[in-house]
Parts: structure tokens; sequence; C-alpha cells
């Protein structure tokens, strides 16, 4: 009881501060704090505690080095023109009627390609945001669409990691399992592009100043060579090269074009890797970011809930849930919904992702018993995976936001993926549990009265 009263404390005081922008880490240290006393009562002593939390800590870095990598990777990109080059060719090619659709297109084709949402807002997402912020258009609902196309890869690419590690856990054959949940995925799909077609026509680019392409083309030298960066990331992807290596090789790159190309000074770039870029010019207020001082916030959050979620498994908080849920004979409708819940709920205290489907899977594993492992490995890629961007402080939403610079949940309303995907689910497991028969029976009559 105590338990479930210090989360739902925990998710209150998140959400508080998230409506109120208020830094994320005190509310988390706070309920690090609270479960820590709840450790204590169980006869854990500080020492133990202490470990446990320095383990978990350990288990974050990994992340934070990927986030630090990313935040170098933007403030170099930036300097050596990479990201202006997208931004001057994408406002060469673009149609200004369907940028919004462009946004969700090209960020799920480059999700699919490199099976990265991080690598994919990096590398994609912000050339479109700085378009969207020089034309006035709605920030937030631009990120939506990018986010959306962003986790299309997550859900769906052979390369995501995501995908990977969950066919690795439910024992399914990853390229057969890749056919279906593409295929399964296209109706959802179908309808977020006729959404973002009519966001489109709602918000065109017809504030857009093209006089910014000549700006670009001046200040930064404009030349395909400084597409180079990108490209490494994109090719190195599609040969399976971890996102660390990808990133670091890239980066190199980006520095050389930035010295030889860009004739930036070398002590300004180290500068612009840990302060973030500024372009000392008319295009200062589009063309910024970056930086390791950005980021700094972000990875004291991820190492906090790190330790909240060692703290979850440390104690098997959930098992006396999973114990409760034998006691009910659940059809395929409340199974899934239950799965639904139990993802954010996990993804909301544990703040991550990769937590969030691990512990439903092996929370919920039994209770799936019946079903083969491409429809149980389909209902968990269909909850925890896609859902926890939709938690504003869990990792899966924060990083992205971070990194595109928006509010980390008033873009939720326009990530329309991310919860089109949960309820064509649910609405095929309603249609199986309680209209499937009914079916059936009308059109056996129908052939047998003929």
């Amino acid at each position: 009881m105590v338990i479930f009263l210090i989360i739902l404390f925990t998710i209150a005081m998140l959400v508080f501060s998230v409506s109120n922008d208020i830094f994320l880490g005190y509310g988390l240290t706070i309920s690090l704090l609270l479960f820590s006393l709840v450790g204590l009562k169980r006869n854990k002593s500080i020492k133990d505690l202490f470990s446990l939390y320095i383990a978990e800590s350990k288990r974050s870095l990994p992340i934070i080095y990927i986030l630090l990598l990313i935040s170098i990777l933007i403030s170099t990109w930036l300097s050596c023109g990479t990201i202006p080059a997208i931004v001057y060719y994408s406002l060469k090619y673009i149609n200004p009627n369907l940028f919004i659709l462009f946004c969700f297109i090209i960020t799920s084709i480059t999700s699919f390609l490199i099976g990265t949402s991080f690598g994919t807002v990096s590398a994609i997402g912000i050339p479109l945001i700085i378009i969207a912020q020089s034309s006035n258009l709605n920030l937030n609902l631009v990120g939506g669409a990018i986010i959306s196309g962003a986790y299309f890869g997550d859900r769906c690419s052979p390369l995501s990691s995501s995908l990977l590690l969950l066919c690795n856990l439910t024992n399914v054959e990853l390229f057969s399992y890749v056919k279906k949940v593409f295929f399964y995925g296209i109706i959802p799909t179908i309808i977020c592009i006729l959404f973002y077609f009519y966001f489109s026509i709602k918000n065109p680019l017809i504030s857009v100043d093209y006089s910014l392409t000549n700006d670009l083309f001046n200040y930064f030298n404009i030349n395909l060579l400084l597409l180079i960066p990108a490209l490494i990331v994109i090719l190195l992807s599609l040969k399976k090269v971890p996102i660390t290596k990808s990133i670091t090789i890239s980066v190199i790159s980006a520095i050389i074009i930035s010295l030889a190309i860009q004739k930036t000074n070398f002590f300004d770039l180290l500068k612009y890797m840990i302060f973030g870029y500024t372009a000392n010019s008319s295009l200062s207020d589009i063309i910024k970011g970056g930086g390791i001082l950005s980021m700094l916030k972000t990875c004291y959050i991820i190492i906090i809930s790190c330790c909240l979620t060692g703290f979850f498994d440390g104690l098997n908080i959930f098992a006396g849930f999973e114990n409760y849920l034998h006691k009910f004979n659940l059809n395929r409708t409340k199974r899934f919904l239950i799965t639904l819940f139990l993802g954010l709920v996990i993804a909301a205290i544990g703040c991550s992702q990769t937590i969030a489907f691990i512990l439903t899977i092996e929370i919920l594993r039994n209770t799936y018993e019946h079903y083969n492992n491409d429809d149980m490995a389909m209902e968990f890629s269909d909850s925890a995976i896609v859902t926890s961007a939709l938690v504003p402080w869990c990792i899966a939403a924060l990083i992205p936001t971070a990194v595109l610079n928006i509010s980390n949940f008033k873009f939720i309303p326009y990530a329309i993926f991310l919860y089109i995907i949960p309820l064509c689910h649910l609405c095929y497991c309603i249609y199986l549990d309680y209209f499937k028969n009914t079916f059936y029976k009308l059109f056996s009559k129908k052939i047998l009265n003929k």
C-alpha cells in the first residue's frame, strides 16, 4: 500500500513539475529518497541501497555517453555546416504546402533505415525544426511529427535495438516478425499520413523567409561536401555499426570539415562543443544549439531514473501484481489494456523505455502462456515500446525534446503515431473478443441461405 501511495505521489509530483516548467530532477530525487526509506524498512541497509544505486548509475553511463556524443554532434554539425546544408537543400526542394507530412515521412524512412530514434532526431529532426522556427510554425506540432516518425523505425526496423531486444526476450525470429509488425502497422501509418496531411494544409510554410537560403549559402559556403557527416551516420547505421561509433566518426569528419572548409578556429570549436554553437550573424536566432552543458540536466535525470529502476528490480516490487493477475480469466482486450497501463506506469516511475517493456514482459509473461510468441511480442511492441515516449519525463521523450529544444509535453497531442498504434491494436483485440464470432455467424448464414 505504501509503495502504491509513493508511486501516485511520484507521478503527481512529476506531472506538477512538467505543467509548471520545474526541473524534473527535483521530483525524481524526492521520489528516490521516499523509496529508499521503504527499502530501509524492508531491512535493506544504507550500504546495500548505496551499492545498488552505484551499480544502477553505472548502467546509465552508456545512455549518458550517447547523449553527450549527440550534444557534441549537434554543435560540430552546426559549425561545419552540415545542418545548415540540410536546411538549405530542404528549403529548395520541399513542398511548403506539405511540410508537416514531409517531417513525418522523411523521419519514418530515416528511422527505418538506421534503426535509431535518437539518431534520426539528431540527423534529420534538427534541420526540420530550424525550418519550422524560421517560418513561425508551431514547433510542438512539427516536433510531434518528427518524433512520431522517429519511433516508426524504433518499432519495426530490423536495426532497432528495442526491436532486437524484444525479439530476444520473446524468442521471435527477427525478420519474420519485422514483416508481421510492418504489415500490422500499415493502417496506423495511413491514419498518421492523413492527419499530417491535414495539419500540413492547415499549417503551410507560407511565412518562410526564403532569403534564409541565400544567408545560409553565403555564411556556410554550402556545398555537397557538408553533407558527409550526416551520410556517415546513415551509411554506418545501415552497416549495423553501433551508434556510438558512427556518431564518433561523424564528429571527427565534422571537425575536419569545420577546420578545412569553414576555417573555424580550433579553440572556438572546442568552445562550441562545451557551450553550444551560435552563428555570428543574422542567423544567430535559428542556427544555434548543442554543447555538453546543454545536456547536463538531462544526464542527471537519467542517472536518478536508473537508480529508481534498480530499486524496483532489486526489491521485486511488482511480484504481488503478477500473482494477483493469475486469479482472473482475462480476454485479449483486458489483457492488452493491462499491458498498456502497466507499460505506462513503469515508464512513468522508471523513466526508461527499455525498462518499461522489459519489466512489463517479465511481469506479464505467464499471462500470455496461451499466445504464440509473435502475438505476445506484438502486444508489447504496440504498448510499452511506443507509449513510453508519451511520458514527458521518460528518457524516450526527454532526449528527443531536449535535442529539438521543444516542450517535453506540448508535442504529445501531435505525436499521433505513438497513440494511434495502441488504439488500433485495442480495436483489433475488441474485434477478436466481441465481434469476430458474430461476423462469422452472419457470414455463414448468408452462405447457407444462398
